[in-house]
């Protein structure tokens, strides 16, 4: 069963490559927009950074590949728990981006807050930033999961 090796190390690279962008995210990137708004979000969108850029292509690679190794794993026979755990902590990540993460810093932004009051702004954005942090740390229980997956199967 060659696939499977290939899958889990292509996944364990994905993950590592999200969590380590998450983190660097987390500790830079969100400082910056976060710090001020409506100030803040529109200086930052000002900036012409292009974030989806890099994201667009890896999520779907972060997430596909999870769901391959252990769809693999499950056609031979039982997946690794750890594996399992992983791939589910990754579904839940993107689930969890596209329905509120994603659509969220499009507004903050993309319309730069719209014409809300600047304190429900600041609010918003701490309680995205906060957010994030669980975000991060389900990244983390997931790049555990690959690595000990990788690990176990040698």
């Amino acid at each position: 069963m060659t696939l499977y090796p290939t899958l889990l190390w292509l996944y364990a690279v994905m993950v590592t490559v999200v969590l380590g962008s998450g983190v660097y995210e987390s500790l830079v990137v969100h400082p910056a927009w976060s710090r001020k708004p409506p100030e803040s979000f529109v200086e930052f969108g000002s900036a012409r950074m292009n974030i989806g850029g890099f994201w667009a292509p890896v999520t779907p690679l972060f997430v596909l590949s999870g769901l391959a190794a252990w769809l693999v794993a499950v056609s031979a026979g039982s997946p690794p728990v750890p594996l399992t755990v992983s791939v589910a902590c990754a579904v839940a990540v993107v689930v969890w981006t596209l329905v509120y993460f994603r659509p969220r810093i499009a507004f903050f932004l993309g319309a730069g807050g719209g014409d809300n009051p600047a304190e429900r702004l600041r609010s918003e954005a701490r309680r995205w930033v906060s957010l994030n942090w669980i975000r991060v740390a389900l990244t983390a229980v997931s790049w555990w999961g690959a690595v000990r997956s990788v690990a176990a199967h040698g």
